[in-house]
C-alpha cells in the first residue's frame, strides 16, 4: 500500500518537475531570443530559471531516494559478514533520518522567518519562501522515506543472505 501511494506521488512529482525544466528552458530560449534579436529582454526570467532549478534539485532528491537511484559505495559492506551488515545499515540510516530531519527542521524555520519578513526576489518580485521551501520539502521528504523504508532495508538485509539491497 505505502509502495504504491510513493510510486505514485513521486511519478506526479517527476512529472511536475520535468515540466518546470521543459518551462525553464522556454523561457530561456524566448529572453536569448528576444536579446539577440533586439525584441525584448524580460527582467526576472533568470530568477524563475533558477528557482525552477532549486526545486528540480531538491524535490527531486527525495524522488531519487524514494526510487534507490542515488549512488551507493558499499562494496566494504557487501564485503561485511552479516551481523556488522545489519549495524552499518543501521547507522546509516539513522544518520541519514538525523542529518535530513536536522535540516529540513532548520529549513522550516528559516522559511517561516521570510514568510514573516515578507521577503521577495529582486527582480521577478517572487516571495523568496517559495524557492526556499523546496530544500523543507526535499529533505523532510527524504527523512520521511528513511523512516518509511528503514525496516524494510533491515530485512532485506537479512533475506537475501547479508547482501544489502537499496
Amino acid at each position: 500500500m505505502i509502495e504504491r501511494v510513493g510510486n505514485r506521488i513521486v511519478t506526479v512529482a517527476e512529472r511536475i518537475l520535468a515540466l518546470g525544466l521543459i518551462l525553464a528552458i522556454l523561457l530561456d530560449f524566448a529572453n536569448v531570443l528576444g536579446r539577440y534579436t533586439g525584441a525584448f529582454s524580460v527582467l526576472g526570467i533568470d530568477e524563475v530559471e533558477i528557482y525552477i532549478l532549486i526545486w528540480i534539485a531538491f524535490v527531486g532528491s527525495a524522488a531519487v531516494t524514494w526510487r534507490s537511484l542515488h549512488l551507493r559505495m558499499d562494496v566494504f559492506v557487501e564485503a561485511c559478514p552479516l551481523p556488522v551488515k545489519r549495524v552499518i545499515v543501521t547507522i546509516e540510516m539513522a544518520v541519514m533520518f538525523a542529518v535530513t530531519a536536522f535540516v529540513g527542521t532548520q529549513s522550516y524555520a528559516y522559511v517561516a522567518k521570510i514568510v514573516a519578513l515578507g521577503a521577495v526576489s529582486d527582480i521577478a518580485g517572487i516571495p523568496m519562501w517559495i524557492p526556499h521551501s523546496a530544500v523543507c520539502i526535499g529533505f523532510f521528504a527524504i527523512a520521511a522515506i528513511v523512516l518509511a523504508r528503514g525496516v524494510e532495508r533491515l530485512r532485506v538485509v537479512d533475506q537475501v543472505k547479508g547482501e544489502v539491497r537499496p
